[in-house]
């Protein structure tokens, strides 16, 4: 299955876009949840218009402005509780996913003790409200190895992103391989290697060769694109049906490769 994030860089209302996505072929997409009062319609309504539509609704984004607050030991509570608030939206819609950044830019170095426990006790929520909770890899790879590392629950996962790993991976791949078995979600893109443009696959320089060989074997989930156009004056139905070939060629390649590695 194909998804696509319904915010990809093209200003129309959010109906109109998510029955683009639905015209374009896309079975899935993924929302934002919005702590600032700035959403076009009433957020309760979103769920709804978007299975209404006929598409599977895979996770929910929560805000990451004030996140490295999580590692402050003055402010991890409020944190603490603005996480819980977005793990009851999701539970409240029936979304199985809430995906989350530890960190948000350099500020933050390492993972703290107070973070860790703040992190244990969200992921239990979260795991009484049936609820999984995925990291995204993002600038601070060390922060995320860490909190994998110590916490162990299943609750907690991954959400592969392939443009941010192009930046900030080294080796490229590697939370991927190393985390195969927890990968939640993925976030699918492209871009130059100098800035995180999030561009359809195969207009930038993340080697798909690699990352369709590296793809790990017990993911079976949706492949969600999380995308903005290279050229910005390309009409929005021209961008959906080109990125839909592409994710269901990289899709088309993932399983050819996956049945030859099974005839070796």
């Amino acid at each position: 299955m194909v998804g696509i994030f319904n915010w990809y860089g093209i200003p129309r209302d959010f109906e109109h876009r998510i029955k683009a996505i639905k015209k374009a072929g896309f079975e899935s997409t993924s929302m934002w949840i919005d702590d600032d009062g700035q959403w076009e319609i009433d957020p309760e309504t979103i769920p709804h218009i978007i299975r209404d539509n006929g598409l599977v609704l895979e996770y929910a984004h929560a805000p990451y402005s004030r996140i490295n607050t999580l590692w402050d030991r003055y402010k991890t509570h409020d944190m603490e509780r603005e996480l819980e608030k977005h793990i009851d939206y999701c539970f409240r819609h029936l979304i199985p996913i809430l995906v989350i950044h530890l960190t948000k830019g350099f500020r933050v170095k390492e993972a703290n003790k107070h973070g860790l426990e703040a992190l244990r006790r969200i992921v239990k929520y979260a795991n009484d409200k049936n609820v999984s909770i995925a990291a995204e890899n993002t600038k601070q790879n060390k922060v995320l190895e860490t909190v994998f590392d110590t916490i162990k629950d299943k609750t907690l996962g991954l959400c592969f992103d392939t443009s941010h790993d192009n930046l900030y991976g080294d080796p490229k791949f590697k939370i991927m391989e190393k985390y195969h078995n927890r990968i939640l979600c993925f976030h699918i893109s492209d871009n130059d290697g100098k800035s995180d443009d999030h561009w359809p696959p195969y207009q930038g320089k993340v080697d798909w060769e690699d990352f369709v060989l590296k793809f790990p074997k017990a993911y079976n989930g949706i492949l969600n694109l999380e995308v903005l156009p290279k050229d910005k004056g390309i009409e929005e139905e021209s961008f959906l049906h080109e990125s839909y070939r592409v994710i269901k060629d990289i899709e088309n390649r993932i399983g050819r490769a996956r049945v030859s590695a099974a005839v070796d």
